[in-house]
């Protein structure tokens, strides 16, 4: 009995924390998701990626419990994900693509309304809004409005509000979306210093430069399904053969398009 429950813990660790397992999803007659399988490790941090439209935000709200496969299973610590709707909304934090904050509210008020959300004690919800707030470096804007924050400082509030409540799982929607260079460094080291404290993030995202930033692993999502899986560098060797760019001069002079070829 002691080896065979040796067998099942080992197996258990090779298995993600999250597992989507022959996920359809569909709206109507439009398939967005197609037997789309994934395993997210603990403790990392996941990249998905893909062109606007592939299915990305579908894919995280599905995770989410948001909404319901129309085939196939999302498992949370090998349970069903419908099954422990409330563990989810314990252990999970999700900030979309859109603000979720609330512009008239100051920064402090925003966070306390999201942690009633989660269901924070009070005494539990101050405490963590004060060492989150730092965490974030939002500490001495904590009475502004959130109207009046800056757009990285905007960023840095959805991500306050969506931590509130400590989650084991972070899930972040184009978290550096419209934001200039300097600012998603910025938003890309907090999630560097989320992650660190052993908190497992999942982003959407379709800026290269973040995801190799950031990332563990990386999973392209493409004509709704995951075509490859890997780490930065298993997808730069599939790819970088096979690389070309095309550049095209700005008259329209076709014979002088710029053709490269087999980059390394």
């Amino acid at each position: 009995f002691t080896s065979k429950f040796k067998r099942l813990e080992n197996s258990r660790e090779h298995m993600g924390i999250i597992e989507v397992k022959g996920l359809t999803k569909r709206f109507k007659d439009h398939v967005v998701l197609d037997n789309v399988s994934l395993d997210i490790p603990e403790g990392k941090i996941i990249g998905i990626i893909g062109i606007n439209g592939s299915g990305k935000t579908t894919l995280l709200k599905t995770i989410l419990g948001l909404y319901k496969p129309n085939s196939g299973a999302i498992f949370y610590q090998g349970k069903k994900i419908e099954k422990i709707a409330r563990a989810i909304k314990k252990e999970f934090g999700y900030t979309s693509q859109d603000s979720s904050f609330y512009q008239k509210l100051t920064v402090r008020e925003n966070m306390r309304y999201f942690g009633v959300l989660y269901g924070l004690h009070h005494k539990e919800l101050i405490t963590n809004m004060k060492e989150i707030l730092q965490f974030v470096e939002l500490e001495e804007k904590k009475n502004v409005l959130a109207q009046n924050l800056s757009g990285g400082m905007q960023r840095r509030l959805d991500l306050a509000c969506s931590m509130v409540h400590r989650p084991k799982i972070l899930i972040l929607d184009e978290p550096t979306e419209d934001l200039d260079p300097s600012l998603r460094r910025d938003i890309v080291n907090v999630i560097k210093k989320i992650n660190k404290q052993g908190t497992t993030v999942i982003i959407t995202s379709h800026l290269l430069d973040d995801v190799e930033n950031l990332c563990d692993v990386i999973a392209v999502l493409h004509e709704r399904k995951i075509m490859h899986i890997g780490s930065v560098d298993d997808l730069r060797k599939l790819y970088g053969k096979q690389e070309e760019i095309h550049v095209e001069i700005a008259s329209g002079n076709y014979d002088r398009i710029i053709q490269f070829a087999n980059l390394k």
